[in-house]
């Protein structure tokens, strides 16, 4: 079976979240739901530390330039459960078998805080450069 060049990660389930206009997200960083804004689907926000985390934001999701706005939503896959990509801090990798540790910019750090995601904790599996950007395989339940 091919696979693509980031082909390490498996994704067992995703869900769809709702990107504010105003709100730049990255590609394979972490991402909660925003609890103080209710809708369906939940909206997304940058996970900054320690807390619950919803998953993994699966593209690029740049802030909307008001001269080429459009009235459309903006929706974000995020993969929630499987052994997934997630950004890395290449200055401050983290061990295998540690659990995930969240920086400042929801990427993995061994100088961030500890998360939970779904009431369990991501375990980083293996640490892997891709294209020259650091990136950790973390298992999810």
């Amino acid at each position: 079976m091919a696979t693509p060049v980031y082909g390490k990660q498996f994704i067992r389930f995703a869900e769809t979240g709702l990107v504010p206009d105003s709100v730049a997200l990255e590609q394979f960083t972490l991402v909660k739901v925003d609890a103080a804004v209710v809708t369906e689907p939940p909206t997304l926000d940058l996970v900054v530390g320690a807390g619950e985390i919803f998953g993994v934001l699966q593209q690029d999701m740049p802030a909307v330039d008001a001269d080429k706005a459009t009235t459309l939503q903006r929706l974000g896959t995020v993969a929630t459960s499987g052994l997934l990509l997630v950004s890395a801090d290449g200055a401050n990798l983290q061990p295998q078998r540690e659990a995930l540790k969240v920086d400042g910019q929801g990427r993995s750090s061994s100088a961030g805080a500890a998360v939970t995601g779904g009431a369990t904790t991501p375990i980083v599996r293996q640490q892997v450069v891709i294209g020259g950007v650091a990136m950790a395989l973390v298992s999810f339940n």
